[in-house]
């Protein structure tokens, strides 16, 4: 056991010391999206208070989580850094991350074409029967239904929030060591997504 620790510790320095995920990651395709949740699953309760949400409507249209059918789980107060960039994300949470994402791809339009705008990021694993000790975690907006139309920050923050807090284990306090991946979508039908990169999370 101690040598798996080991050399589990030492494959996850050699891969964050290059910035590169375990495999190649493959174009997004919306059909592996939908296939990871259930487009049509009622959105369920959030306390907002419990999560630092303000208690407002989001004006989304259906919150879907991966729930026990995911592999992996992500601690969202340890992120290590963006797949691919030399800088520490540490002292950040999921929730400063994701916003972050927004602020960069805030402004990026939509046609009618189907379409997504997506970072990967590296997250502590909290899944015990995972191959590795992080995650890649890809925060990403997609547009399923060919929607036009654009990318505003205070709108995709708001959002990911909500995917944030609607999808991290309930409890008192939540535990926010263990979030499973999940996904909003708007009255504009465009996802914002957080979930695994991998296809070995499913």
């Amino acid at each position: 056991m101690k040598f798996l620790s080991l050399t589990l510790a030492t494959l996850a320095g050699m891969l964050i010391s290059t910035y590169a995920l375990p495999g190649p990651l493959p174009k997004l395709e919306t059909s592996t999206l939908l296939a990871e949740f259930d487009v049509d699953e009622p959105i369920p309760s959030i306390n907002a208070t419990e999560h630092n949400l303000a208690a407002r409507d989001f004006k989304v249209r259906t919150l879907s989580c991966a729930g026990n059918s995911a592999k992996w789980a992500a601690d969202t107060e340890q992120p290590f850094r963006e797949v691919g960039k030399n800088y520490d994300l540490a002292g950040k949470n999921m929730a400063e991350v994701a916003s972050q994402f927004c602020a960069e791809v805030s402004g990026h339009t939509f046609t009618t074409e189907v379409d997504s705008i997506q970072k990967h990021y590296w997250f502590r694993n909290t899944f015990e029967s995972f191959p590795l000790p992080f995650v890649p975690v890809r925060i990403s907006v997609v547009n399923f239904h060919s929607t036009p139309g654009k990318i505003v920050f205070k709108d995709c923050a708001e959002k990911m929030a909500k995917v944030i807090s609607g999808c991290t284990a309930k409890g008192k306090p939540s535990r926010k060591d263990y979030f499973r991946g999940g996904f909003v979508t708007g009255e504009d039908k465009i996802a914002y997504s957080i979930h695994c990169a991998e296809k070995y999370c499913r």
